[in-house]
């Protein structure tokens, strides 16, 4: 077993041992029996629909290189979407980019490219929400170090994209030198990728474009946010509306932190941290968190093995080409 899968494993462990500990776990199984989960059907339907409008949203990207279809596009979303849910070290977005360049016939690097650039708008637009809630509501100091180092970070990679964009050659000759302590061999290999990789900037081309992406961007997470809270309705919760923002930010920055495949344990004691700025019991929190996991987790997981068996690519085609990346 890799060293990296294993550290994942201990941090899932740790941090799933934070959201549980100190409950009365008779009380957490009283909450999942008295739970309706009727309401996780427009979870459920609401995460499948912004995984849509996430191929919508590629094809926009992808443009530059080739004008392809919704229904290509989603398939390889739910199969990248997958493998994060089952494949260690996040590998989704290199089995996104494999599975459409497979099917496409297009470079793998410039697919990756454009997803890089959809992490980026991700990014700020979760950021843009930690900005609304802190102006709301206090937030834990922890959450709002990381908002301000991970927008220090987001700024420092928009720009760098825009000049690369805008001024490659000069870019390329200064990385060309800087790359060049590495061995040949690698070297080449980072300016090829580094070449193909300026293919999926064309969105900063175009000012309109560019303004979809940001709309559509905001787009996909308040409705993402917005339909958590038939979760809180499902445990008979009634909160402020502006919780479902707070839970979004909260575990957006959990699962940024390494862990097993699927977030196991960050993302369950994100929802618990978050829960509790407004005095929501542990005993409830919990099993909250894993209901709303659980619609992530089983549909996208069932419909991106569905499209991966329909695209006839295999588990060894996937990880062999992650282990390659």
């Amino acid at each position: 077993m890799k060293k990296s899968v294993v550290i994942g494993i201990i941090i899932s462990a740790v941090f799933l041992y934070l959201a549980v500990r100190k409950i009365e776990f008779t009380q957490v199984v009283r909450a999942f029996q008295e739970a309706d989960y009727w309401w996780t059907i427009p979870m459920i339907a609401a995460n499948i629909f912004t995984m849509y409008l996430r191929a919508v949203r590629w094809r926009f990207l992808m443009a530059g290189t080739k004008l392809i279809n919704i229904q290509s596009l989603f398939s390889s979303v739910m199969v990248g979407f997958m493998a994060n849910n089952i494949l260690p070290a996040r590998l989704g977005e290199v089995v996104r980019a494999y599975s459409i360049a497979k099917k496409e016939s297009i470079s793998k690097s410039g697919a990756f490219a454009t997803i890089m650039v959809e992490r980026v708008f991700d990014s700020f637009a979760i950021l843009l929400m930690l900005a609304i809630c802190l102006v709301l509501m206090p937030f834990p100091p922890i959450i709002t170090k990381l908002g301000y180092i991970t927008f220090a970070l987001n700024l420092g990679m928009f720009i760098f994209l825009i000049a690369l964009n805008r001024y490659p050659q000069p870019i390329m000759k200064v990385l060309s030198k800087a790359v060049g302590l590495f061995p040949e061999k690698i070297k080449n290999f980072i300016l090829r990728i580094l070449d193909r990789f300026i293919s999926g900037l064309t969105v900063f081309n175009d000012s309109k474009q560019f303004v979809f992406m940001i709309l559509f961007t905001a787009l996909i997470w308040v409705i993402t946010a917005v339909a958590g809270y038939s979760i809180f309705l499902a445990f008979d919760l009634h909160p402020p509306f502006i919780i479902v923002f707070v839970l979004l930010v909260i575990v957006a920055f959990a699962i940024m932190l390494p862990s097993s495949p699927g977030f196991i344990g960050t993302y369950q004691y994100g929802c618990v941290l978050a829960l509790s700025l407004f005095d929501i019991s542990r005993e409830t929190a919990f099993p909250f968190s894993v209901v709303l996991w659980s619609c992530q987790y089983f549909p996208i997981t069932s419909l991106g093995l569905y499209y991966l068996r329909k695209e006839a690519i295999s588990f060894k085609d996937i990880t062999h080409e992650s282990g390659t990346n």
